[in-house]
């Protein structure tokens, strides 16, 4: 749990490479919750109790869940295409409309970008990790002017101003 801690708070808010994260975790609104399950099956009906508690749960007492697949062996492309299982379930149970996913991997890498590139740090966390968000968060953050879109780019920016020695440091346990 240290790791994860240390990773929303230094990292995903300490960098601000979530801009909308911060005031949830102050006010005690996000969930963290750790699977130690090694079984895919086992994974799944972890993922779906905490889908169904997220669900059962008003924003007011949990914002966002995060499952952080602490004994997950499984390469950046492998857990990938289980996170792929998990958003088709999210949609086969028709709740696409109030909940998305966001996977985070020890080895994230975008499409496209050579694995070095400091851009792929963004998405670089301690363990395999889903982000269960609901969309009306992501919506009254965009009802508050925060331009989604820009920031991919601000986040590269960021990272791309650290030297490799800072971000060994500030990621230190990749």
């Amino acid at each position: 749990m240290k790791n994860i801690t240390y990773w929303l708070e230094e990292i995903v808010i300490g960098l601000n490479l979530c801009p909308f994260a911060k005031q949830p975790y102050k006010n005690g609104l996000v969930r963290v919750v750790i699977s130690e399950a090694i079984d895919e099956h086992e994974q799944i009906t972890f993922f779906l109790n905490e889908l169904q508690h997220l669900q059962n749960e008003p924003s007011s007492k949990i914002s966002t869940t995060i499952i952080a697949y602490t004994r997950e062996n499984k390469n950046f492309q492998d857990f990938n295409n289980f996170v792929g299982i998990l958003e088709n379930l999210l949609i086969q149970s028709g709740l696409e409309e109030h909940f998305q996913l966001v996977a985070f991997h020890p080895q994230f890498q975008f499409d496209e970008i050579e694995l070095t590139s400091p851009a792929n740090w963004v998405g670089r966390s301690p363990y395999p990790i889903v982000h269960l968000l609901r969309n009306s968060e992501i919506e009254m953050a965009l009802a508050n002017n925060l331009n989604m879109e820009q920031i991919p780019m601000l986040n590269e920016e960021k990272l791309r101003a650290l030297s490799q020695e800072e971000l060994s440091k500030i990621f230190y346990y990749l």
